[in-house]
């Protein structure tokens, strides 16, 4: 197991503790509790937003999820955080320890942050410069 994947398993592992959900629901996709659709949606938002995974990619951390499940319970995740009190402190706690846990450090996150502006510059460059001609 790489550092990547061992991320990934302390993330699913930290989304259940706090939800109070079981692993293997999350995972399977065929339990509708409450718990395992708040332990899931954190757990895709945090690959999505954190670790840069594609939607369509989601199947491989959760059976059978078509990318339109993922982009829904990504968004959904998203708003919830953006307007609910409760949501947003239980992702501040998972957040918090995620950084415990971090193989990566800072360095992870930080490194793909740069890179993502560093892209946006190059595009603005080259924007620029199809203007110019």
């Amino acid at each position: 197991m790489n550092d990547k994947d061992k991320l990934i398993t302390h993330a699913l592992k930290t989304s259940c503790e706090i939800y109070n959900a079981n692993k293997k629901f999350v995972t399977s996709n065929k339990n509708r509790h409450s718990s395992t659709i708040k332990a899931k949606r954190m757990f895709l938002y945090y690959l999505y937003e954190y670790l840069g995974i594609k939607h369509n990619a989601m199947k491989k951390y959760i059976k059978n999820l078509h990318h339109a499940s993922s982009i829904h319970h990504v968004n959904k995740f998203k708003f919830e955080k953006d307007n609910y009190d409760d949501v947003k402190k239980s992702h501040n706690k998972f957040i918090i320890e995620m950084r415990r846990f971090n193989l990566y450090g800072w360095k992870f996150y930080e490194k793909r942050m740069e890179i993502k502006n560093l892209l946006n510059e190059l595009n603005n460059f080259k924007d620029e410069k199809n203007k110019n001609n």
